[in-house]
C-alpha cells in the first residue's frame, strides 16, 4: 500500500509539473479548439472483476484544447456518463451468489496533457493525422444507487458496510466527490483547416474503491441504525433473494486491495480557432 501511494503521488506531481510548464508557454500557443464528444462509459471494480463491457452506458462531454505547438496540447474537459454493473452478469459464481448491483451518474472535470506522436499541423496538409498519448488529473462526482422492490435508493447514506457506526465497524463513510488520474490515448484527424474528428479511450484510475458501494466485508446488524430490519441491512446482503444468505459479519463482500476504475471512450468533433498575431509598431503593412 505504501508503494502504491508513492506511485500515485509521483504521477500527480508529474502531471502538475507538466501542466504548470505548459501554462507558462500559453502565450505562444498556435491555436485552440472547442469541441464535443459522445460515446460510452464503463466501470471496472468489485462487481465487474472480469473487465466486461456488457453494461457500457452512454457518456459525452465538451472540451477545450490549447495547442501549444504541433506536439504538445493541454486539454480541459467537462464530461458526464453513467456507470453500472450487476452481479448477475458476472461469470464468477461468488459474484452471482452475492447478487449485488449498482448504477451511478458521474460528472467530471479534467485537465489532460496530450502528446502527439506525429506532427499535427493544421497549416500543412501532409500532417493531417496523429496518434496521441494523454495523462492528466480529474475531479468527479458519483452517487451509487441500487434498486429494491421497484424503487432506486442512494446507497452511501445507508452505510451498507457499517459506515453509519464507524465506532463499531471501523469503516468511515466514503466521499461522493473524488479524484482520478486519466490515462489513455487516441487518434485525431484534420478534416480541413478548421474541423477535426477523433477517436479515443481514456481510463480513469480513481482514488476510491466505492464507485459500486462495495469494498470490504459484510457488516454486523448492530452497525445499522434499524438493525436487521432496516433498508441499509437489506441492501447490504442481497444473496438471500436467490437462496441462502451468505452475508455473515466479517465475511468478504468485496476487495479493498485496489481501487475502482472507469473508462470514457468515444468519438469527438472540434473546431479550430487560430490566434492572429498583432503587427508590431513600425512594421511594414
Amino acid at each position: 500500500m505504501i508503494r502504491k501511494a508513492r506511485v500515485v503521488k509521483s504521477l500527480k506531481n508529474l502531471v502538475f509539473v507538466c501542466l504548470f510548464f505548459l501554462l507558462q508557454q500559453q502565450g505562444n500557443a498556435q491555436n485552440f479548439e472547442v469541441g464535443m464528444w459522445a460515446g460510452g462509459a464503463n466501470y471496472f471494480g468489485d462487481l465487474n472483476t472480469n473487465a466486461s463491457f456488457v453494461m457500457t452506458r452512454p457518456a459525452g462531454g465538451v472540451f477545450l484544447r490549447n495547442n501549444f505547438n504541433t506536439r504538445w496540447v493541454l486539454k480541459s474537459s467537462v464530461s458526464f456518463g453513467q456507470l453500472a454493473f450487476d452481479d448477475r452478469k458476472s461469470p464468477n459464481s461468488f459474484n452471482r451468489q452475492r447478487n449485488l448491483h449498482f448504477r451511478s451518474n458521474v460528472a467530471e472535470i479534467a485537465a489532460m496533457l496530450e502528446l502527439n506522436f506525429l506532427e499535427f499541423n493544421k497549416k500543412k496538409e501532409q500532417y493531417w493525422f496523429s496518434p496521441y498519448f494523454t495523462i492528466g488529473f480529474a475531479a468527479f462526482y458519483f452517487n451509487p444507487q441500487a434498486q429494491y422492490q421497484g424503487d432506486w435508493y442512494f446507497l452511501q447514506p445507508l452505510g451498507t458496510e457499517g459506515q453509519n457506526d464507524p465506532s463499531y465497524s471501523g469503516v468511515k463513510k466514503y466521499r461522493l466527490v473524488n479524484f482520478a488520474i486519466p490515462i489513455g490515448g487516441g487518434l485525431k484527424f484534420s478534416v480541413n483547416r478548421n474541423w477535426n474528428i477523433g477517436v479515443f479511450g481514456d481510463l480513469r484510475v480513481t482514488f476510491t474503491d466505492y464507485l459500486d458501494d462495495v469494498s470490504g466485508v459484510y457488516a454486523s446488524p448492530l452497525s445499522f441504525p434499524e438493525g436487521s430490519t432496516g433498508l441499509g441491512y437489506a441492501l447490504s446482503d442481497r444473496s438471500g433473494e436467490l437462496g441462502e444468505a451468505i452475508g455473515e459479519p466479517g465475511k468478504q463482500r468485496g476487495s479493498s486491495a485496489k481501487n475502482d476504475f472507469y473508462l470514457f471512450a468515444g468519438v469527438s468533433i472540434s473546431y479550430t480557432f487560430f490566434r492572429l498575431k498583432c503587427p508590431t509598431p513600425g512594421a511594414i503593412r
